[in-house]
This record gives C-alpha cells, sequence and structure tokens, in this order.
C-alpha cells in the first residue's frame, strides 16, 4: 500500500469515528407519547417507530379557508425517552410533514414547526389559535436557561415556511412542508441513562389565507442530532 493510500485511509478511519461519537451507543427508547391540539386529539393520532424512525400519523388534520373555524389546526407531540448514557443532548434538526393541498391563485399555506424542552407538563401552557396572529399552539415559560456546566442553552426554536399559488391556475398535489432548524432547542445534558432528556415537544401549525384553499397532513417525521455535553 502506498503512502498516499495509507494516509487516506486513516483520515477515512478518523472521520468515521468522528461521526460515530457523535451519537450515543444505541437508541434511547420512548417510554412515554402524547398529543395536544385541534389536529390530533388523543383518539385521532398514532405514533410508531422510535427516535430513529419516527412517524406521526394523522386520522383528520385539515384546514379550509374561508372558513371562520377550521383555518388553523396545530398538533402537539410529547415525547419522554429513557437509555441514553450521560453527557449527552438532542435537538430536533428537521421536520416533514406529507399531505396534499389545494390552492387557488392568491392563495397562501403558512407552516410553523415549533420544537422546545421542558422538565415538567407545568413548564408548558396550550394557548389557543387564533386567526390572524402567529401563534404556534404552545409556549416554555423557561425559553433560556444556563446551565451548570457553563453552556447557553436555548429551550425553544421554531421554524417556518410557505406555499403560496403565484399562478393562474389552481394547484391540487401531494407536498412534503419541511422546515429546518437553524438555531436549535437543545435538551438538557443527560446525567443518566434513567433520567432521559425531560420531556421533548414538537409542534406543528398550518394556517391558510387568502383565496379558496385546503390542507390536509397525513404524517410527520423528525430528523434528530446529538451532541456530546
Amino acid at each position: 500500500m502506498s503512502p498516499i493510500t495509507t494516509t487516506l485511509t486513516a483520515l477515512l478511519s478518523l472521520t468515521t469515528l468522528a461521526a460515530a461519537a457523535e451519537s450515543p451507543a444505541g437508541t434511547p427508547r420512548i417510554n412515554s407519547i402524547s398529543y395536544s391540539g385541534s389536529g390530533c386529539p388523543q383518539t385521532q393520532a398514532r405514533f410508531s417507530g422510535g427516535l430513529d424512525d419516527p412517524t406521526l400519523t394523522f386520522n383528520h388534520f385539515a384546514i379550509e379557508y374561508p372558513n371562520t373555524v377550521n383555518r388553523t389546526a396545530n398538533c402537539q407531540v410529547h415525547v419522554q425517552a429513557k437509555g441514553v448514557s450521560a453527557g449527552w443532548q438532542v435537538s430536533v434538526k428537521d421536520t416533514f410533514v406529507d399531505g396534499h393541498v389545494t390552492l387557488d391563485p392568491g392563495a397562501a399555506l403558512d407552516y410553523f414547526s415549533t420544537v422546545y424542552f421542558s422538565s415538567s407538563a407545568d413548564d408548558s401552557v396550550s394557548l389557543p389559535n387564533r386567526v390572524g396572529q402567529w401563534q404556534v399552539g404552545t409556549y416554555n415559560k423557561r425559553i433560556i436557561r444556563r446551565l451548570t456546566d457553563g453552556y447557553q442553552q436555548n429551550l425553544q426554536a421554531t421554524s417556518k415556511g410557505q406555499l403560496s399559488n403565484d399562478g393562474s391556475s389552481r394547484i391540487d398535489k401531494a407536498v412534503t412542508l419541511q422546515n429546518h432548524f437553524t438555531d436549535r432547542a437543545w435538551s438538557s445534558c443527560t446525567t443518566s441513562s434513567n433520567d432521559g432528556f425531560g420531556i421533548l415537544n414538537i409542534n406543528f401549525r398550518g394556517a391558510l389565507r387568502n383565496e379558496k384553499s385546503y390542507f390536509e397532513a397525513t404524517t410527520e417525521t423528525w430528523d434528530f442530532e446529538w451532541r456530546r455535553c
């Protein structure tokens, strides 16, 4: 083996080891999951998979415009997991919502994903969705906390997107709505596999405006990222 090949092999091995070190050994197990919001009452949503392949299936997450009652809806998932070794934090990197949209010319679908961590149910409060106001359905009482190890940690992050019809004909198609988080919300640093990372709350909201339109969400998935702390 030539010196160049040996060097490249060593570099690739180091890169592989570094990538492997960016996630805890094994996959944490979900020990509690619940739902809230107008788009997913407890009896109208189903979760499958684990943190490595999560899928939330909606039974009837649908909004319509013009409609003074159902032109906006949200679904918030509350997840608790255990089995992470000490010294790790987790965040949501991307959310993906599959569904179907119908937009007349001039219509628009605004969609929002908000992620935050709380140590108990008392740390979050549900808010009503109000047409015309950019509310996400919930908020965290403690947005920023100083950790004992010196980290300044954001406990809440929001990403938003828009799908609009700027053409002259109706849009009627299947869509995947992606929200990418540039500024992440990170969990607290795990101290043992029994403690977990608190309650992970993921809220998705859709809102229609302007012309005649309809949106129905079918499934939601998430991509996670880990880091040492």
